[in-house]
Order: structure tokens, then sequence, then C-alpha cells
């Protein structure tokens, strides 16, 4: 029976340390996800102060672009409809102070030109298609 009483006590003693440790783990992942949520906040926040730096910027803004050579004009509001693209942050608006710029103040990309114009040709379908009949993804 003093066996049963010392396997019961340790048994006890075991989980009791699990239940320990299992707090302190989740202690951890909280302080963890605390830090995570304030880092996300000041990057949201960087990122508001910078587009609000560029309130001249308008989704109806026609771009033009030298994509390697060629020239391409489209609506901002058409190249950053696929909200968390790198298009979406190239063209934005936050970036067109520091992007570069060809001798006549277009935004340079040094890109293949037909893979450019394929994916803009592909942005100006989707935004005159319906959800239920989307355009075909861009092929060169």
């Amino acid at each position: 029976m003093e066996e049963l009483s010392i396997a019961d006590h340790r048994l006890k003693t075991a989980l009791d340390n699990r239940d320990r440790d299992l707090e302190a783990q989740m202690a951890k992942f909280d302080n963890k996800q605390n830090s995570l949520k304030e880092r996300l906040d000041e990057i949201n926040k960087k990122k508001l102060d910078t587009t609000e730096a560029n309130l001249d910027v308008m989704g109806d803004d026609l771009v033009e672009i030298n994509a390697g050579g060629k020239i391409i004009a489209a609506k901002r509001s058409t190249l950053t409809q696929l909200k968390g693209t790198r298009f979406e942050a190239l063209f934005s608006g936050r970036w067109d102070k520091v992007l570069q710029r060809d001798s006549n103040g277009r935004i340079f990309l040094d890109v293949n030109p037909k893979c450019f114009q394929a994916i803009v040709d592909y942005l100006n379908e989707m935004t005159i298609s319906s959800e239920e009949n989307p355009p075909n993804p861009p092929s060169v």
C-alpha cells in the first residue's frame, strides 16, 4: 500500500511539474505574441506615415513606366488592385520618391517588357471582368 502511495505522490509531482512547465511556455508564447503585435503595429504606423506623406497620390493617377525600354502607361488603381502583392506595394505611391527614373521622369524597371506588358494587360482585364468570369492568367 505504501508503494502505491509513493507512486501516486510521484505521479502528482510529475503532473504538477508538467503543468508548471506548460504555464511557463504559454507565458513565453503570450509575451512573444504581444511583442509581434507591437512590431506589426509599428510597421503599419510607418506604412501609414509613408502613405500620408504622398497624399497627392490618387487611384486615377496615370503611371508611366519604362519597362525595359518600352513605355507603358496604366492607372495606379489598376496596378494596385491586388492587395498584398509587390505590384500594390511598388505602385501604391509609398515609393514614388525613391524609385529609379528615366530621363523623362518615368519609373524605370529593368524587366522584360513583353512579360511586364502581359501582367499590365491581365490587370486591365481584371478591372473590366466579372468575378464569375475572371481573365486567364498572363502568358508570354
